[in-house]
């Protein structure tokens, strides 16, 4: 039987915990699945202090930005964990933890595709009103791949 591989974007919400719950549902009990957390994170900018005293300044309040994105990846690594206690084994699941390269949609595409994913576990945020107004995240996904199984948690 083939191993099949399932992606699932993580953005610290309740709605990403309801996620990994259907996860843990859908396919604690199967063996021959391996799970990727997926986290793209706005990357703080590295800029030069030398001798001035306003990016001195700014330097350390991006000082706070990186460490709260250290934070998050701690957190993302409770959800892995919380993954294995829940039945699976540690070496099929994986933290993709990386700086956003673009938009978000695209990135997760491509990790889609350059991960060999059959799969994805997308949640859904009804009370966003830019949602409205812009195509979400989700309908990026679902538009730009057909043939990928997709699993919408609300």
């Amino acid at each position: 039987m083939e191993l099949k591989k399932i992606l699932v974007p993580y953005n610290f919400t309740g709605n990403d915990q309801k996620a990994l719950d259907f996860v843990v549902q859908r396919y604690g009990q199967d063996g021959n699945v391996e799970i990727t957390l997926f986290h793209a994170y706005t990357p703080v900018p590295k800029i030069d202090v030398s001798d001035q005293t306003v990016m001195t300044l700014m330097n350390s309040n991006l000082s706070y930005l990186r460490q709260k994105i250290s934070e998050l990846e701690i957190e993302f690594d409770k959800a892995k964990e919380r993954l294995i206690r829940s039945g699976f084994a540690g070496e099929k699941v994986h933290c993709e933890f990386k700086p956003l390269k673009g938009d978000l949609s695209q990135d997760i595409i491509n990790q889609l595709k350059s991960g060999g994913f059959q799969t994805i576990v997308l949640n859904h945020n009804p009370s966003k009103i830019k949602g409205f107004f812009t195509m979400s995240t989700s309908k990026k996904i679902m538009k730009s791949l057909p043939g990928i199984g997709i699993h919408m948690v609300v």
